[in-house]
């Protein structure tokens, strides 16, 4: 498959979809019906962040295998989420001074403004709230609520890492095994979850964090399939058409979401790999999708703030434009020029293994 490919454009898109899934409880509350909410039986911004983890699990299962190791892996890995996220965090948390009900004296002595920067670089214990901060707003309090994702991203990241290093799946029948043993634990989970079957001493957390990994760790691993199987996946429209099809019918059925997954992946990878020359340029711009994603969410706040009373459509008119032009300064200032530190890093350290090596 070509190196020209269309997934940039897409992350954006997903991106972009995100933001405007946000817009409406953001403007209107919790309880605001999203954009295609009854049809897709989940969420715009849910969706596109199946999206978003179907397309991470094929491009992460290439840089596993290519790495040089997990060193090399987990470089770029980090290079790729923490310097945006810190910049993102650390201006939000100075932002946060201009709307905060607090003075300027309260703001800053409270524990709340220093602990919101290192909760939420833990991923784990992420912080979603500053003292004071959209406390009036109509989704009150809660800073960037796109966050709670990457700990489950980062998580699909130590599984493939401990595949590849392990040689799963680079053998054929292991892999094989993977999935077969992944998509048996994952059925004896939902069944689980469908029933209520839990012992007592299971919490109320645990099952949570249980859902959440239904949620989103089965797009990662169609995306790791469709990339060992690559070249045996028959990209082609009639197909396509076929699996949304099978899609809608099978809307009622316990397996409608599985199909939604399948079919979206299947989708999202014949468009991926279309020899669409007229948008490949737009790969030249770089990856905004990231900025974007942890970016829009404070934007769309301080929107809401700024302009009581304002529709959805009027954050989505004034957050999109300020968070692209954000992300794009991220990108280029921050993101890119960490990500290019990556082969230096590697270099050097390994360039230092040697230089011990030869003196023992």
């Amino acid at each position: 498959m070509h190196r020209d490919n269309n997934f940039n454009l897409i992350r954006a898109v997903a991106a972009l979809a995100v933001l405007v899934s946000h817009a409406y409880p953001i403007a209107w509350g919790a309880r605001a019906i999203q954009p295609l909410e009854d049809t897709l039986q989940l969420t715009l911004g849910h969706f596109a962040v199946i999206l978003f983890f179907i397309v991470s699990g094929y491009f992460i299962t290439q840089s596993a295998l290519r790495s040089k190791g997990p060193f090399d892996f987990w470089t770029a890995r980090i290079l790729r989420i923490y310097p945006g996220l810190f910049v993102s965090l650390s201006l939000t948390a100075l932002l946060g001074v201009c709307v905060s009900k607090l003075s300027l004296a309260e703001y800053f002595s409270s524990p709340g403004t220093y602990s919101y920067v290192p909760a939420g670089l833990s991923l784990l214990w992420i912080q979603y709230e500053l003292p004071g901060v959209f406390d009036s707003n109509p989704f009150p309090q809660l800073v960037n609520g796109s966050l709670w994702t990457l700990f489950y991203e980062v998580l699909c990241y130590v599984m493939v890492s401990a595949l590849a290093w392990l040689g799963v799946l680079q053998n054929r029948a292991a892999r094989a095994g993977f999935f077969v043993i992944y998509l048996a634990l994952y059925i004896a989970a939902k069944l689980m979850l469908l029933s209520g079957l839990f012992p007592a001493w299971v919490s109320q957390g645990a099952i949570n964090f249980l859902r959440h990994l239904l949620d989103l760790t089965p797009a990662f691993v169609i995306g790791m399939l469709f990339y060992v199987y690559r070249d045996r996946l028959p990209l082609n429209f009639a197909i396509c058409i076929v699996l949304v099809l099978s899609t809608v019918y099978a809307a009622n059925s316990p397996f409608y979401l599985e199909m939604l997954l399948f079919s979206a992946g299947f989708c999202t990878f014949y468009i991926g790999f279309r020899s669409l020359q007229v948008l490949h340029p737009f790969n030249n711009l770089g990856d905004y999708s990231y900025g974007m994603y942890i970016y829009a969410f404070p934007i769309e706040q301080l929107v809401a703030q700024f302009f009581k009373g304002i529709s959805p459509l009027g954050i989505i008119a004034i957050a999109t434009p300020i968070t692209i032009a954000v992300s794009a300064a991220s990108w280029h200032t921050i993101e890119g020029p960490a990500l290019s530190l990556r082969s230096k890093i590697i270099s050097g350290v390994f360039a230092g293994r040697a230089k011990v090596s030869t003196s023992v």
